[in-house]
Order: structure tokens, then sequence, then C-alpha cells
């Protein structure tokens, strides 16, 4: 289809014929292609920042389909149109809102931030703990309280230094036998009774009642709903590009994401895995990844 614009009149033909003219399809399809030119050869409207700032900040998090998809809807919409640094400021701006939702998720992590500005991605950190302490279940994982994540100059960045619930509930038990003159033993037969008379034992009780995880309403699926966001932060950060050439010859650009492990038989287990997915092939639902196998050679 062949379009003409007239800067002076504005007028828009299509095959030929004025835009009013057009039947309702033509007309669509029209303006889709005009779209399409659009937002392959335009910068971001201030608005349209705005927008996209706006718009994640309230969909990651969240557990709905929209939120789910509108990852990719980010990525397909904005990919090309904002500078370098402004894409890797939002790269940068989306992980930390992702680090902010582990404010209402248990176990809760305690990031850190490179000072050379360089991103650690939260999902990653999550990922990385439960594979390095071999958490096989949400039992497992739930027992710990507090994860700290520690900068250090080892391959990754990071360390990690935990708290788990017992070591907490010991460590302030003892504390508050020894500020009343109380038995370890009394207080923990007696915490509902000691917490309607002392604050410290109101704090420590309202804790244990409405902070500990429990396992019969805990569901992974609160973490596993930040991976999409996960991936969009790499595929804004260059940073996290790798490429590769394939055993078929072509190259591929790609950056590293998580699905759920799987046993021998095929059948999910707990835990998560890395794989490669494709740049061009990440659509925010449906993910395509590359098989190592089909790895020829790494680039970079």
């Amino acid at each position: 289809m062949k379009i003409t614009f007239d800067t002076k009149t504005d007028a828009v033909k299509a095959g030929g014929k004025p835009f009013d003219k057009l039947k309702d399809y033509k007309k669509d399809e029209a303006t889709s292609y005009l779209k399409k030119f659009i937002r392959n050869n335009t910068r971001m409207s201030d608005y349209e920042l705005d927008a996209m700032w706006m718009s994640y900040r309230y969909c990651i998090g969240r557990h709905t389909i929209a939120a789910h998809m509108h990852a990719h809807d980010i990525w397909e919409n904005c990919k090309g149109r904002m500078t370098p640094e402004r894409q890797r400021f939002t790269a940068f701006d989306i992980n930390r809102e992702i680090e902010d939702t582990f404010t209402f998720i248990k176990p809760r992590f305690h990031f850190a931030q490179r000072g050379n500005g360089t991103i650690i991605t939260a999902v990653d950190v999550v990922c990385e703990f439960i594979k390095e302490h071999d958490i096989k279940s949400k039992d497992e994982f739930i027992k710990y309280k507090d994860i700290n994540v520690i900068l250090t100059d080892n391959e990754r960045g990071y360390k990690f230094e935990t708290t788990t619930w017992k070591e907490w509930e010991d460590a302030y038990t003892k504390e508050l036998c020894k500020q009343h003159y109380l038995d370890e033993e009394h207080v923990k037969k007696h915490i509902p009774e000691l917490a309607s008379k002392y604050d410290g034992f109101k704090n420590f009780y309202h804790t244990l009642q409405h902070e500990k995880p429990n396992p019969d309403n805990y569901y992974m699926t609160d973490f596993e709903d930040l991976f999409v966001w996960n991936d969009l932060v790499k595929s804004f950060d260059k940073a996290c590009h790798h490429k590769s050439i394939l055993t078929d010859g072509t190259e591929c650009e790609w950056f590293w994401s998580w699905r759920k492990k799987t046993n021998d038989d095929g059948f999910q287990i707990f835990g998560y895995e890395g794989i490669r997915v494709p740049i061009d092939g990440w659509n925010g639902s449906v993910t395509k990844f590359i098989p190592t196998e089909l790895i020829k050679e790494e680039m970079y």
C-alpha cells in the first residue's frame, strides 16, 4: 500500500485515495503502517516516557494477566526509542521496583547496589540463593527470615548473609528473658499472655503471628510473576546481552533468563534453571530458549 502525506494541507492518501474516502478496514491498514513507521523511527515523547514509567510502577508485583502481558507491550513499543542512557536508566529503575516488591514477599531480601552502576538483577539473586543453598521446597525456602545481599569481589559480585526464623526467635527470646528476668521455657509457653503485659513481647508475638510465612497459604507465584519483568530489565540493559554462533552458522543475541526446573521424567520440581533467551524471540508469555547443544561458539 502506497501512503502519501501532504505536509502543507495535512491530507493523507492511501492507495491513491483520500483517507476519508477509504473503507474502514483500509483506514485501519493504513494507520497501522503509519503507527509502525512512527514507532520504529522516532524517539518517545515526554508523555510516552511518563506513561511507560507510571505503568511499570503500577504493574510490577501485581498478579494479573494484563500486568504480566504489559512487560512485553513496553518492550515492543519502547525498544530503540530512548537514548542509550535513558534505556539503561529504565532497566535500573525497573529492577529497583522489583527489589521493592520484596518488602511484601517473604523471605525478605535486602539488596545492595554496586557503586559502578552495574545492575544486579533481583530475580537472579533469589534464584542463585535457592540454587546455592540447595533449597528443594517452599518449606525450606521460607525457613529464612532475612537474606542480606552483601557486595564483594567474587565472580558474581555478591554473597549472602542469612537469618532463619529459628535463629531470630531464639535470639529475641533470650533478649526478652534477659530484660525481664524470665526463664526461656516459661516464655515459649506463655507468649500470648506476656504479649498482653509487655510491649517487647507484643512486638515479638505480632511478628510471629502476622509476618512469619504459613506454608499452607504461601505461593511461589508471588516471586515467579516477577520473571517477566526481570526479562524486560535484561532486554533493555545491553550489559546483559550475549552473542553466540549457533550450530547452523547463524548469530544470535540473547540474555540469561529462568524457568522452573524439571526432573529426568520432565515433571516440574522446586527450583529454577538458567536458559538462554534470544532477544528477538522474547514475547513475555511463551519463552523461546536456545538449548546448550545448539551453541557452537560464544562471541561475548
